[in-house]
């Protein structure tokens, strides 16, 4: 199964997949989309209402990685379950805490 995200010299993009409305934000482990993509799947304790659920991605996704909430930002998805991250940084960091959240 291929990788959740792509790394290139500034950082990584990393695919979500949002279900919101959890009892409390957690990872569920790599799931399948379509053709051979994968996701990272999360569950997100804020609803999908005036942008909750994606803040709360993004700051748990900045928590995991150690990283600055800055560092990271929501590129693509922002009405879908799916959503597209940009994570900067250096690249051999962020692939580390990545492989981290991943396992």
């Amino acid at each position: 199964m291929r990788d959740p995200f792509t790394l290139d010299a500034t950082g990584a993009t990393l695919t979500i997949r949002a279900t919101p409305k959890a009892s409390k934000t957690a990872v569920t482990g790599v799931v399948a989309l379509e053709g051979d993509a994968t996701a990272l799947g999360l569950r997100v304790a804020a609803p999908p209402v005036d942008g909750a659920a994606n803040d709360e991605v993004v700051r748990f996704v900045a928590k995991q990685l150690r990283v600055g909430r800055g560092a990271v930002t929501l590129v693509a998805g922002q009405t879908s379950r799916v959503k597209r991250l940009r994570i900067e940084g250096e690249a051999a960091a962020v692939e580390a805490a990545l492989r981290a959240l991943l396992s």
